[in-house]
């Protein structure tokens, strides 16, 4: 048991982070009514979130470099939760902006720490575990979001419902802890040296980082546009538009749980490619047929093609030589999340000069560039 201890720590904080932050989506729209915010604000409020994400990426990476991923863990978890209880109680635009910029913080620096310390257990147990625990992270996210969804309409108070969670969470988070394992501390000289380097992102990291951007932009898609398109396109009841994403998600999470299997059989490379190649052919095909079942059927497709994507990508940037392993993640999940920033406004643009099925069959072929960007893939060694 104590041999299988960390795993068992990383998995629970995987685990957790889906949970809570799963646990947050379905209460959106009770907030966005409550502070009584137009389209327009709701929009820059996202991109608050998004932006506290960017700053904690490479904020988180500074403290993994300092003082180790268990102990940057337990900064960014434990107060994860309770930052919903602060955004519970905002009564104007600005006051949720700031509270979802504070609740990006932690999920940035929660992310960064599970994803270095995840691939420093794979390391040391020379067993591979990346990508079942994105699956348990994806497994989480769907426990959290039906069960808020079922406290939301049982008008369960927001503030109780994650001031509850929080209380549960941070005593978890503070005891897996203590399992986790020791990765590389840079000292101090070196860390004010390496502030004195260029600030543009290594050229190693771009293709991993380029990755992580089509995923995001395909992602994109299914989270804001494809249940738009179904109902205003299609006719479809708004029960039948949702399935686009709960397929998505539940594909994703079985890939995840199964892919490090697939991997260890018919390799990483073989995987991406295939899974790509399935991803882009499912959305494609889809789109082209243009019926509801058919786009859900494609989307299902991809997320089953795609889940393994990016817990390979951060498994590569865990090992790119000569970078330390929260420096590289920090820097490819900077990069990619600016497809999260730039999805909205180009599919719009696309679906502007030419329409919305146009523009999100586009997108879905972005993924053919993860076949590209795969060759130049920085790490020759591919060994656990």
């Amino acid at each position: 048991m104590l041999r299988n201890a960390p795993r068992v720590a990383i998995s629970i904080a995987f685990l957790l982070r889906g949970f809570i932050q799963g646990s947050w989506y379905p209460r959106i729209p009770g907030m966005t009514t409550k502070v009584e915010v137009d389209p327009a604000t709701l929009g820059t409020i996202f991109f608050l979130f998004a932006f506290g994400n960017i700053v904690a990426f490479n904020l988180a990476a500074k403290c993994v470099l300092r003082i180790g991923s268990p102990r940057t863990h337990v900064l960014f978890a434990t107060p994860f939760a309770l930052a919903v209880v602060g955004i519970s109680y905002a009564i104007t635009p600005i006051h949720f902006g700031i509270g979802m910029f504070v609740f990006g913080l932690f999920t940035g620096g929660y992310d960064i720490s599970t994803s270095v310390q995840g691939a420093v257990v794979e390391r040391q147990t020379h067993r591979p575990i990346l990508s079942t625990l994105y699956g348990l992270f994806s497994v989480g996210a769907l426990l959290g979001s039906f069960s808020s969804g079922l406290l939301a309409q049982a008008e369960v108070a927001l503030s109780l419902q994650f001031a509850v969670l929080g209380t549960i969470a941070i005593p978890v988070t503070l005891l897996i802890t203590r399992s986790m394992l020791p990765d590389d501390i840079v000292p101090a000289p070196a860390m004010r040296k390496q502030r004195r380097l260029p600030t543009l992102p290594p050229k190693a990291l771009l293709p991993l980082g380029l990755t992580i951007v089509c995923i995001a932009l395909g992602e994109e898609t299914v989270n804001n546009w494809v249940a738009l398109y179904l109902r205003e396109e299609l006719g479809a009841s708004a029960a039948v538009a949702s399935w686009a994403f709960t397929a998505f998600a539940i594909a994703t999470a079985g890939g995840r749980l199964v892919g490090d299997a697939v991997i260890a059989r018919i390799g990483i490379d073989r995987t991406l490619i295939i899974g790509t190649l399935a991803a882009a052919a499912g959305v494609g095909a889809g789109m082209l047929i243009n019926a509801p079942w058919a786009i859900i059927l494609g989307y299902t497709i991809m997320g089953l093609g795609l889940s393994v994507v990016v817990p390979v990508t951060y498994r590569r940037a865990n090992r790119v030589p000569g970078i330390p392993p929260a420096t590289a993640v920090a820097t490819v999940a900077t990069i990619g999340f600016s497809g999260f920033l730039i999805g909205p406004l180009l599919v719009g643009t696309i679906a502007d000069f030419t329409t919305l099925r146009i523009a999100i069959s586009a997108v879905a072929m972005v993924f053919l560039g993860i076949l590209i960007l795969t060759k130049m893939n920085p790490v020759k060694e591919e060994t656990i």
